[in-house]
């Protein structure tokens, strides 16, 4: 029998998905890539913004109306949205099979062996970490920040740590299946503080380990919440040869008032200082971050606060959304008085300003050599990532999936550059 998973949202639902699959595997299933010829549908939801959850509902309801015409498959829907909605989804859908909460995920192997006929009592096996040359690594669950917009605290529950010693154990079986680059994933990484057979051990202790780890040669985390990114976190981007130059670090607002309506718990005073040290450390350091548009309250003038910093901070790239209310925020207690009109124009103003400033800064990588780990061959052309995380494109003739190589960089456009093999690094 066959099982396919659709994804909706973030890194960490991606990374999700790779546990249920892997719970899935070790039960007999065998992975499809589509609901045609599958026996299960897994549905793994966001609940970040209303977009996302309309895309997940309607999903999931023509799932529902495929079974009403006969077909014969199981229905599992998991993650943020199941968890905001577990009450009232299985009476919407009543053909929905199980619904799996993201506070309840890592229980997702046990939960579905209570749905008749998923799970054959003789399929069971053990499966190894999933292959690829980059993985995703949950490194800790929830957050206890309640950004007054944001409903992960109430999805995913308070803020919880995994042991440093069972983070290091995967990782280093990920790297004997094949892994070359990790990402270390959390709601707020840089709070991490996780037990281990020698007491606590910080963000920047655990990078240290992962650092020592044979066969992985790039460290990659996020998020980074501003407010506690400190200054040991800077010397781990700067002295660990495997951590990437790359730091996302969310801003949400330029505007003062608006931060604090946020509860973001800094200024852009703060931001920027952040911004400045980790430059001052780490020259080529590529930052990215999150801008929300549209917040309650936020007027003209809040809003080209946030664009002139934009243009200041000169950001690599910009992940620009417009609010939604969330049910059960402190945010959807206010008005959302933004108009529609209004936070489109906003929002083609923050992607016009960063078109520009991420074609300056691609332009002065021109004829340059970049180091490359490249991950797979698309539509002719090998694809691989900067350790800036800048993806590139080049042709060779040679094999060269999970090897590091150094490209001649000829051509750039906003979000990509193009470039000529020059030969297998080290």
């Amino acid at each position: 029998m066959k099982y396919f998973i659709k994804t909706y949202g973030c890194q960490m639902n991606v990374a999700d998905s790779g546990g249920m699959e892997k719970g899935l595997l070790a039960r007999g299933w065998e992975r499809g890539e589509s609901v045609d010829g599958a026996g299960l549908v897994v549905v793994n939801t966001c609940s970040v913004r209303e977009h996302a959850e309309s895309k997940a509902m309607s999903f999931v309801g023509e799932l529902v109306e495929r079974r009403q015409k006969g077909e014969d498959f199981r229905i599992i829907v998991a993650g943020c949205m199941a968890e905001r909605m577990k009450d009232t989804l299985k009476k919407r859908f009543p053909l929905v099979d199980l619904v799996v909460g993201a506070k309840d995920i890592e229980r997702f192997a046990e939960l579905i062996e209570n749905v008749p006929g998923v799970i054959p009592a003789d399929k069971k096996s053990e499966v190894s970490e999933p292959s690829g040359i980059s993985a995703f690594v949950t490194i800790m669950r929830g957050c206890e920040n309640f950004c007054s917009y944001c409903i992960v605290p109430y999805v995913r529950g308070p803020e919880v740590s995994r042991p440093a010693d069972e983070i290091i154990e995967e990782i280093t079986a990920r790297a004997a299946n094949g892994a070359k680059e990790v990402t270390l994933l959390g709601q707020n990484v840089n709070s991490y503080h996780g037990k281990s057979a020698n007491g606590a051990t910080a963000f920047p202790e655990l990078l240290e380990k992962i650092n020592a780890i044979p066969g992985i040669e790039r460290i990659r985390f996020m998020t980074s919440h501003p407010k506690d990114a400190g200054d040991e976190l800077i010397k781990a981007v700067t002295r660990l040869p495997k951590v990437c130059e790359h730091v996302h670090l969310p801003l949400q607002s330029g505007s003062d008032k608006i931060l604090a309506a946020m509860n973001r718990g800094y200024t852009l005073a703060g931001y920027s200082k952040v911004v400045n040290a980790l430059r001052a450390a780490c020259p080529d350091v590529s930052i990215t971050t999150d801008i929300l548009i549209g917040f309650p309250g936020e007027t003209q003038e809040d809003f080209e606060q946030t664009l002139r910093a934009v243009n200041d901070i000169q950001f690599d790239f910009i992940f620009a959304f417009k609010y939604s209310p969330r049910p059960g925020t402190a945010a959807a207690a206010k008005p959302d008085d933004v108009a529609r009109d209004v936070k489109e124009k906003r929002h083609a103003a923050i992607l016009s300003s960063l078109n520009g400033i991420a074609t300056q800064k691609n332009a002065t990588l021109l004829h340059t050599e970049q180091e490359v780990l490249v991950e797979e061959k698309r539509a002719g052309q090998w694809v691989g990532r900067t350790r800036t995380n800048k993806k590139v494109f080049f042709e060779s003739v040679l094999v060269l999936t999970g090897k590091t190589v150094l490209v001649g960089i000829k051509r750039t456009k906003i979000n990509s550059l193009y470039g000529t093999f020059i030969k297998i690094a080290g």
